[in-house]
Order: structure tokens, then C-alpha cells, then sequence
């Protein structure tokens, strides 16, 4: 038989009251207590260092009744967005201006993506089309037609010169096109799309033996990059540079593994297990350095080379989509 000191037994009592009232209101204890309980590494404590934790608003722009997707310039000084009302607004981020509006004739944005140059902006339809737009002029965009099913993705590569979509429906495929042409390179089928690296080049997806599998766009070729990996749990990104492979692996019931790979070899450079489901993910996005993504708790902020969890700005509450970091990792954007 144990027995518990009366210190110990005044702590079990609070922790079961406090446990007791958390579950009456309608919360997990093992949600909520755990976060209180180290509260103090993250942003509230004066000794936490990370740029991050001092995150200001910037500015806020409206014109949508609902945003689809947000994409920037490389150059850090257009935003493009998309939204459920088939328009795509250009927008000066100095200033917050309102630059241009264009408009589908047909389906809403679902996604969008923005050459090097910051003149094409490619948009994913719900109508089944992926169109190109060249936002410095006022003329109809180029249209692609070849999909079955609602256009999810689009990402334009590095050189400008070739587009990815990605879409859904009953034969999901994976399409390449050549942008000046207008023609397919390629077409491959998916079960479960997870990336597309910046250059274009890679492109990530699941296959139904739960394989994630980075497949190589110009030399056809497939690896397989982690042979148990759910889809629907866990997540994969590319960082900015190319070179990371971010996963996001569900490990139990209330438990997750952060791991960073080098992208080409598979080789894993650091991993940090979670053990609260507090931190899920809702959306997410990669700069070179940082994983940024929002959860129940707001904004979170990984370390790329420790994995570890460095910033919880616990004041952003507001539920974050789509969100997008410039390429110097300083601004961020969210839907």
C-alpha cells in the first residue's frame, strides 16, 4: 500500500477537481491542463527569444465575401487572392490598394498560384478548367480543359514555363502542362495529393497501400519517402528551398511526431514527438526555416532544424486558411 504525503495528496485533489470542471464545461483535461502546465515556454515568457512572438497585423484587406486561397509574389509586394464569388482581386500590399479585379465566367477559385515573374496568375476551377491570367492586362485568360473533375490544386514551376493541377472526381489525376502551348506533358493517377514543391519538379501523393511517394515531374521517375503514412491523419509539405521534407505523423490517440527529412535521401534531421492533440494542425505552410500553422490554440510556430515547437500566439483565435509566407519568412497571409 502506498502512502501519499499530504503535499502529494492536496495536488492529486486539485488536479481531479480542476479535471472534474474542465470535463462539466465540455473540455479534454488532457487537452487543456498540459498546455497550462508549460504555458510558460512559449510567448508569455520573457526569456523566449523567437522573432515570431511579436507578430503584428500588418494590414487587413476585404473584398471577398469568402476567400478560397491568397498567394504573394515573389517579390513580397502583390497579394492575389481568390474567392467563392469567381473573382481574383490584385492587391498592393504597401498600401492595401485594390489593383485589379478579374472575373470567371465560370466555378469558383479553388486555388491559386503566381509565376516568379508576378505577371501569370493560374487559378483551379470548380467548373472543371484551369485558366491562366496575365494580371497586367485586361484580355480572357487561357484556357485548359481536360479534367473530370473539380480542379483542387495549381502551382506554376520555378521556370515559369510549366503548370500543375491537381483534381478531384471519379478518375483523380495529376496533369502537366506545357503553358505556352497549352498542351499536356503528363498525367499520372492519385489517391491522396500532398504537395507540390516550389520548382515544380516534385510532387507528393499517397498512394493505397499508404505509401507517400515523391514523384519527379521531369524524369517521371517515383521514390517512395515513408512506407506508413495515413492520409487521413497525417501531412507532408516541401519547404521553400526545396530541400525539407516536413511530415506531420499521427502516433496515437493524443500524440504526434513532428519530422524533418532532407527531401532527396529520406534521411530524417530531427524529430519532436507531441503528446497533446492541441496541437493539431488545421492549415499549415513552409518558409525555409519555420513551419507555421494554425490550431485550436492559434497560430504555432516549428523550428525546421530542432522540430521543436518555438512560438504559440495564443492571441490569433480567428480561423486561418490558406496561409502563405513570403520567401524572406517576415509576412505572413492568411484567408
Amino acid at each position: 500500500m502506498k502512502i501519499l504525503k499530504s503535499g502529494n495528496w492536496k495536488r492529486i485533489a486539485l488536479w481531479i477537481l480542476a479535471a472534474t470542471t474542465l470535463i462539466l464545461l465540455g473540455n479534454d483535461p488532457w487537452e487543456v491542463l498540459p498546455f497550462v502546465q508549460h504555458r510558460r515556454m512559449y510567448c508569455s515568457h520573457d526569456a523566449v527569444k523567437s522573432p515570431y512572438c511579436n507578430f503584428p497585423l500588418f494590414r487587413t484587406l476585404e473584398g471577398h465575401p469568402t476567400v478560397s486561397d491568397i498567394v504573394l509574389s515573389a517579390d513580397g509586394q502583390t497579394l492575389v487572392s481568390g474567392g467563392q464569388d469567381k473573382t481574383i482581386k490584385v492587391w498592393e500590399l504597401q498600401t492595401g490598394k485594390l489593383k485589379k479585379t478579374l472575373r470567371s465566367d465560370s466555378g469558383e477559385i479553388n486555388d491559386l498560384a503566381i509565376a516568379p515573374d508576378g505577371k501569370t496568375v493560374v487559378t483551379a476551377g470548380g467548373d472543371r478548367i484551369v485558366r491562366i491570367w496575365d494580371i497586367t492586362f485586361d484580355r480572357p485568360p487561357q484556357i485548359l480543359k481536360g479534367h473530370s473533375g473539380s480542379v483542387l490544386h495549381v502551382h506554376i514551376a520555378s521556370d515559369g514555363k510549366t503548370v500543375i493541377s491537381v483534381a478531384d472526381g471519379i478518375d483523380r489525376e495529376i496533369k502537366v502542362w506545357d503553358i505556352a502551348t497549352g498542351k499536356q506533358k503528363a498525367t499520372l493517377p492519385y489517391i491522396h495529393f500532398d504537395d507540390i514543391s516550389p520548382d515544380g519538379k516534385t510532387v507528393l501523393f499517397t498512394l493505397p497501400s499508404s505509401k507517400l511517394v515523391a514523384w519527379d515531374v521531369t524524369t517521371n521517375q517515383q521514390q517512395v519517402l515513408q512506407n506508413f503514412f495515413s492520409p487521413a491523419s497525417d501531412r507532408a509539405r516541401i519547404s521553400l528551398d526545396g530541400q525539407t521534407l516536413v511530415s506531420i505523423i499521427k502516433t496515437g490517440k493524443r500524440s504526434f511526431d513532428v519530422q524533418v527529412s532532407d527531401l532527396k535521401t529520406g534521411k530524417i534531421k530531427a524529430k519532436k514527438g507531441f503528446s497533446r492533440e492541441i496541437f493539431r494542425l488545421f492549415s499549415m505552410t513552409l518558409s525555409s526555416n519555420f513551419l507555421i500553422g494554425f490550431t485550436p490554440k492559434g497560430l504555432t510556430v516549428w523550428n525546421l532544424q530542432t522540430a521543436e515547437l518555438e512560438a504559440v500566439l495564443d492571441g490569433q483565435r480567428e480561423k486561418m486558411s490558406s496561409l502563405v509566407v513570403s520567401p524572406d519568412g517576415k509576412l505572413l497571409a492568411a484567408g
